[in-house]
């Protein structure tokens, strides 16, 4: 079978089937060259070789940016080679310039399907058939024995969340994200420590008078987490800001990964561009 049938190249027209639909069925490395370029030049053997090995684990699909450079500028694209790999249509990782076999190959190992994805399903089946308990105890094993597939880690959070059992799912996260932990990981670790805060908290109205007492930076991020569980993002970060203007290592980052948090769930531009100014000027 030849490697060629995993390198595509990519125009405007046809960029959801190449990239998009196909990052539904596996991860797409999308690779933004010129030939005017030196450095992307020596970033093409770098690539061929990781598909060469990889055997249609992952797809390449390469965009020449001297004929598609307004499908560049739409993703984003300043400089080049530039590479960002897509799943489920969302830029998950990327690369800015060349860069060692290595450092894609740890970009790569993150995505890429390994052999302890089987057994990740059978525990999800067995979650999905009424057994919640052998399911997280399998998750658990999993960890142990693939600590490197990160799909283990966040999918156990996931099904420990959907569960209620959020402390634990902070808990997990915190002691087996590593340094270079995945954004999805960040938001779950965050997401998991204010759903069990607010869970443990007393009301909001109670904090509320508490706070007219006094500005406690426990009570601001008490009351913030609860609004956040009542989908009331503003004041959230208004109380999450006053927290951090107490004490900016509260908890580690813990305010600041709620924050960061607060504005995937957002998605408003407008209002993290605000938010990240009042953030800089305390």
């Amino acid at each position: 079978m030849s490697v060629n049938q995993f390198i595509l190249d990519a125009s405007r027209e046809n960029f959801q089937e190449m990239v998009l639909e196909n990052s539904h069925k596996g991860p797409v490395l999308v690779n933004y060259w010129t030939s005017k370029a030196g450095p992307c030049l020596r970033l093409w053997p770098i690539l061929e070789q990781l598909v060469n090995e990889y055997q249609g684990k992952f797809l390449l699909v390469n965009i020449n940016t001297d004929e598609e450079s307004a499908l560049a500028r739409d993703c984003g694209v300043t400089s080049v080679p530039t590479v960002k790999l897509f799943i489920d249509e969302q830029v998950v990782d990327q690369i800015h310039g060349v860069d060692s076999v290595s450092s894609f190959k740890q970009m790569l190992d993150k995505y890429v399907s390994r052999e302890s994805d089987k057994d990740l399903a059978i525990a999800v089946e067995l979650y999905q058939k009424g057994n919640p308990e052998q399911c997280f105890e399998s998750c658990n094993s999993l960890l142990i024995l693939d600590p490197e597939n990160p799909r283990i880690l966040t999918t156990y959070a996931k099904l420990l969340m959907r569960d209620k059992h959020y402390q634990k799912a902070h808990e997990i996260l915190e002691k087996h994200m590593s340094n270079d932990a995945t954004e999805e990981m960040m938001f779950l670790s965050a997401n998991a420590l204010m759903l069990s805060t607010a869970d443990a908290a007393p009301s909001t109205e109670a904090l509320t008078a508490l706070l007219a007492d006094e500005k406690k930076i426990e009570t601001l991020f008490q009351r913030g987490c609860r609004f956040v569980l009542q989908t009331d993002f503003i004041a959230a970060l208004d109380d999450f800001l006053l927290a951090y203007s107490l004490d900016k290592k509260y908890m580690g980052n813990a305010i600041i990964k709620c924050i960061h948090a607060i504005f995937v769930m957002l998605n408003d531009e407008k209002i993290i561009k605000q938010y990240r100014q009042k953030m800089m000027d305390i």
